[in-house]
């Protein structure tokens, strides 16, 4: 990776990194010989996995990182599981194989120098490293199958010098961002959005959200404006809810709204499917809408951290979550918002 990063850094494309899940639980004791079995371990590899990619994200979302590039990425635990292990380690962190395969925009399968030249294959450099040549170059080819059907792989393969390879790699994904648009007026991919950001009257007390920066932004890209309590059969006005400890949504009244968010959350997801949106910007705080934060069903005012229904939904279902706080900051750094050239999350082995 340190290779990749002067190369991405000398070309001015700023790049954010993750680590391989798996080695660094390896290192720190967490292991396929010390878990009680491999679904066990894949389960929790693909946990850290999605916490880091998450984490990357948001933090990509409010500052100049052009990329974000892991190391492996959540289908590496298909080449160590059966087909329905490996849906069941993803339904277990809320998640399937098609949102797995939608968190990438590109992926880049390096293949394994034990498929070409197995003798100089060596477990030296990696202490977490665990099969033999044969087994490795059997992994690598299980690896690339469970990534088949994304739409942008690249396959890299084996060169005399490992610096080819590593030249090879860089050429791709630079060719890959230079062809990415950064503006919605180049693409069709339009934007899933909290329909109270762009005025529409639909909150709880019968109000709109207006957001100068989202409606800024409508400008320039495709937005489908929805809103999650609504068409989960909810009136406006409404009492406020909010999401108790136990997962359920209670309002202000005592009445169990659960199945109303969970309908509108569900839909939610089914219209962004509908018109192909890869991304979404809704309200942050809302029990239904918010990314980062949510209020902690006291109706006292206090805000925790969490992730309202649909946003939390939208998430697991692989697609790009934005708060309008976020999009605030972009507008406040950048001169206007940001958040269609989005950052890109692509994964290589």
């Amino acid at each position: 990776m340190g290779a990749l990063r002067e190369k991405l850094g000398s070309a001015g494309i700023s790049a954010s990194f993750i680590p391989e899940a798996a080695t660094d639980l390896i290192q720190s004791g967490i292991a396929p010989w010390t878990c009680a079995s491999m679904l066990e371990f894949q389960t929790r590899v693909i946990a850290l996995q999605l916490e880091r990619e998450n984490e990357a994200r948001d933090l990509a979302a409010s500052s100049n990182v052009d990329v974000v590039i892991c190391d492996r990425g959540l289908c590496d635990s298909h080449a160590y599981l059966s087909d329905d292990e490996y849906a069941d380690a993803l339904a277990a962190n809320g998640i399937d194989h098609a949102g797995a395969l939608a968190r990438y925009d590109a992926v880049f399968h390096l293949e394994s120098i034990a498929k070409d030249n197995p003798g100089a294959y060596t477990k030296a450099n990696n202490s977490a490293r665990f099969e033999d040549a044969d087994d490795a170059a059997r992994v690598d080819e299980r690896v690339k199958d469970a990534w088949s059907d994304h739409p942008v792989l690249h396959v890299v393969g084996n060169h005399a010098d490992f610096a080819e390879k590593a030249d090879e790699l860089f050429g791709l994904i630079a060719q890959f961002l230079a062809n990415s648009s950064d503006d919605c007026r180049k693409t069709s991919e339009p934007v899933l959005i909290s329909a109270c950001l762009l005025g529409e009257p639909c909150r709880y007390d019968g109000k709109a959200q207006p957001c100068e920066a989202v409606i800024e932004m409508a400008k320039r890209c495709a937005v489908v404006p929805v809103c999650p309590e609504v068409i989960g059969g909810l009136p406006t006005p409404r009492s406020p809810s909010e999401i108790q400890a136990d997962g359920r949504v209670v309002d202000v009244e005592g009445i169990d709204r659960t199945a109303a968010f969970e309908a509108g959350a569900r839909e939610a997801l089914r219209i962004a499917r509908e018109h192909g949106c890869k991304r979404a910007i809704l309200k942050e705080n809302s029990p239904s809408c918010g990314v980062n934060r949510i209020y902690d069903g006291s109706f006292s005012g206090t805000r925790i951290p969490g992730k309202g229904k649909t946003a939390a939904l939208l998430v697991a279902a692989g697609i790009e979550v934005l708060s309008d706080d976020a999009l605030r900051q972009e507008q406040a750094i950048h001169g206007k918002p940001r958040t269609c050239s989005r950052s890109h999350l692509v994964q290589y082995p």
